[in-house]
């Protein structure tokens, strides 16, 4: 398989300071990825004790699935993807309530179908320590460029 140079997170994702959540990609092929998190104080999704909510799994399967659209884009045009939108979130349940501070979690996500216009559905699933603690599937489009949004945005303005 052809690997990009960059396999950091910063050139593969649009998520930056604040925002961004993953800390590492432990593995990647075509249909999936496996990221890493260490969770911690600082996070625009962080409580004052550093722990995130549960609730914000679903964000970090996203950020797994903008990871990997930045591989699958880098290997085929030399370029990071275009930015994607996460369309919903079904089936989601954790058996926790945080993940809290100094936590190391694995956050995976599999493709289970595409189509040609962009939209795709993800498995996701986040591991402490190997046990499945968060699981859900989600519902994304990933348009060919940005000019979507020069359009939105003339459109509004």
């Amino acid at each position: 398989m052809n690997r990009p140079q960059s396999r950091h997170l910063a050139d593969l994702t649009r998520h930056r300071g604040s925002a961004a959540l993953l800390d590492a990609i432990r593995r990647d092929d075509d249909f999936s990825l496996e990221a890493r998190v260490l969770v911690r104080p600082g996070t625009a999704y962080s409580d004052r004790f550093g722990h995130l909510p549960a609730w914000a799994g679903p964000e970090l399967m996203a950020q797994a699935i903008s990871a990997l659209s930045g591989l699958r884009s880098l290997r085929a045009r030399g370029q990071p993807a275009a930015i994607g939108l996460l369309l919903g979130v079904r089936s989601y349940r954790a058996t926790v309530d945080e993940f809290r501070s100094g936590e190391v979690l694995d956050v995976e996500v599999i493709e289970s179908s595409e189509d040609e216009d962009g939209m795709a559905v993800f498995d996701g699933t986040i591991r402490r320590a190997g046990e499945v603690i968060a699981s859900g599937k989600l519902t994304v489009f990933q348009p060919p460029d940005d000019s979507f949004l020069e359009r939105e945005f003339a459109r509004d303005g």
